[in-house]
Parts: C-alpha cells; structure tokens; sequence
C-alpha cells in the first residue's frame, strides 16, 4: 500500500482551488519498468497461478481493472521469456518490487512493477519456501525445514533465520511481531510468535490441528485450520494468554476493515460436486452474518472450487478465484459493496494470490 507525501497532497489541494484541475499519486510514475516489452497503465493488478504440481507450470497474470490494457496472460513469460517455474506459492508487493514464492522449484523471485525479473533466490531442496511477508525493510519466509528465513529484499541475501515449528505456512506481521502457523502436515497445531526486534521467537501458541492460513483484524489474530477431521475451524487467539476461541467452520477467508470474509466449501466426493456457502463476520461485534455478502453473485460460483479470496485494500473490491487444478480457473471480480461486476479467466490453473498497484 502506498504512503501519501503530505507535501504532494498539499500541493494537490491548491491546484485543485486555483486551476479546478485534480492530481493524485497517479500522476507520478512510482514504477520501475525498466526492460518492460509493454507499455502497461498506471492501475494494475497481478495474479499469480500456481499450476499443477511438478507441471512447471505457474505463471503470473496481469489485469487492468479499468479496461486500459485488459489483460495479459502469463505476463511473467512474456516479459522474461521463460517460465516461472513449478508452483507458485505465494507473491506480495514491497517498495515498488513483486516478491514470488515458487515452492517446487525452491525459489524466491524479485521482479519489477512491470513483472520484469530482477534476481532470484534459490533456496536448499530440503528448505522449501511457503510463504512471505515483509516489515521494517525485510523480507521473512516460511521453510518447510521448519524456519522462517529473514532476507534482504535489495539483494535477496538471507541475513539469519530462526526455528519455528513443523512444515510453517502462512505468516503475517503486526505491530512488532509475526505470526506463523505450523501445519506439520497435519503433525503440528501451533502458532509461532517472533519478536522482529530481535528476530527471536517469543511464545508458541497451541491452536487448532493442521493450521495453514492466519490474518489479522482489529488487533485480533484469527487462525484458519483443517483441523483434525477437515472440518476447517476458525479461532480468535488471544496471544497475551494463549487462549482460543472458536469461531465459525471455513475453508478460505479474507479481511477488509474489520469485516472477514469466509466460504465453506463441501464436496459430496461420490459425485464430486461442490456447494459453496459465503458469509462474514464482524470483528468489532464479533457477530456472524450467515446471509451472503455478495449481490448478483453468478450462479456457477456456488459450486465451483474457491481458491483464492483477495480483497485491494486500495478500495475494497474482492477477487475469487476457482480451480479444477487441471485447467484455466476464473476469477469473479466483485466492486467495494461487494455486488458483482465481471467474471474472466485466470490466464493459468489455480489461482491463488493478488498484488494490486
């Protein structure tokens, strides 16, 4: 998310009161697109597809909101001439710069705000990375070896790293510190608390079995888990005590101003069809509403695979992404009062992340 410069915004303020002319961050090019085949517009939105596992077939979309370029499928190959690699992971925007995860091939990729390649890490076999966030000008990534690794995102050079516990999944950092939750494949029920100060862990919290997604609301973590039965368990955890409270059962969840949003998906395995139920929950009321958050909602996203939930922060909108982890998903776009506005391809097989400009 970018920062306003409040001498810009100054200045936009008087240029509006003397020439009735409007200005915005926009109109600065804050983007690195040097080596870019494209000339791509100022509003962007990128999806990464993670692709069949082993296929070496992930890939990176990019999307215009705003129709000025539509879409590009694969931007990745494209502007690289190459693929991305086997199973992207995982992708967050820092300084400017997209940040990949592509677990398969153990790698960490840096590209520019154009999807222009600008170095890669490559992590050890046994290590294989999951997840990435970043705070305080670093870079920190979950290892299946049970480790977070904490790098420089300038060079992708690992600084240190710091042991967590069993196959970590999902990280996020707030006010100091990150979270990790720690699946073990099923072996682990725990969340790792780091102090970024130090780098040092500062308390393991026991929650619910095999978690692997975390976000955080209202200064409230919230941990989604399969569970022991797959039955998806959502829990608040109180970090200063350790103590859990259960919330509702989900297989996928985002955040917006205090509002999560949840889908639980049940798949009737002996005709393989899928029916979904979307709802939300308030953070601040911690009240459920069991009717559908979405208006106009198309009727095939009821029962189609829900891989992806992201919401731009910019301004509310969600994206949901299906998969049928064979063939091109589709991502449904939903406007900031989450009514439906258009439905297009993904561009590859599941997608899974968004980075928005």
């Amino acid at each position: 998310m970018r920062t306003k410069n409040l001498l810009f915004s100054v200045l936009c303020m008087l240029a509006i009161g003397l020439s009735f002319t409007s200005c915005s961050d926009d109109d600065k090019d804050e983007f690195i697109d040097d080596g870019s085949t494209l000339n791509l517009p100022k509003t962007r939105a990128y999806f990464l597809n993670e692709g069949s596992y082993n296929a070496n077939n992930a890939g990176i979309t990019f999307y215009a909101p705003n129709r000025d370029h539509d879409k590009v499928n694969d931007i990745y190959m494209t502007q690289n001439n190459k693929g991305l690699g086997d199973t992207g992971q995982d992708m967050i925007e820092h300084d400017n710069n997209i940040y990949v995860v592509v677990y398969g091939s153990n790698l960490l990729v840096k590209l520019n705000s154009a999807c222009v390649e600008q170095k890669r890490l490559s992590f050890p076999t046994d290590d294989q990375p999951r997840y990435v966030t970043e705070t305080g000008g670093k870079l920190y990534v979950t290892l299946y070896s049970g480790k977070v690794a904490k790098i420089d995102p300038k060079e992708l050079q690992i600084e240190s790293y710091v042991n967590v516990g069993k196959n970590p999944e999902e990280i996020i950092e707030h006010d100091g510190f990150l979270y990790v939750v720690n699946s073990g494949w099923g072996a682990d029920s725990t969340m790792t608390v780091i102090s970024t100060s130090d780098f040092k862990v500062n308390k393991t919290i026991e929650v619910a079995k095999n978690p692997f997604k975390v976000l955080e609301s209202e200064d409230q973590i919230f941990v989604l888990a399969y569970g022991e039965y797959y039955e998806y368990p959502v829990q608040n955890v109180d970090v200063s005590t350790g103590n859990t409270t259960f919330i509702t059962n989900a297989s996928n969840m985002c955040e917006y101003d205090g509002i999560i949003y949840f889908v639980y998906s049940e798949t009737d395995w002996s005709t393989n069809e899928t029916t979904n139920t979307f709802f939300s929950y308030n953070v601040k009321t911690g009240a459920i509403n069991n009717n559908n958050f979405m208006t106009n909602m198309p009727v095939e996203l009821s029962s189609e695979s829900v891989y992806m939930m992201e919401i731009n922060d910019e301004n509310g909108e969600l994206y949901i992404g299906t998969s049928d982890y064979a063939t091109t998903g589709n991502i449904y776009r939903f406007d900031a009062g989450k009514k439906f506005v258009e439905k297009f391809e993904s561009g590859g097989v599941s997608p899974t992340k968004a980075v928005f400009f």
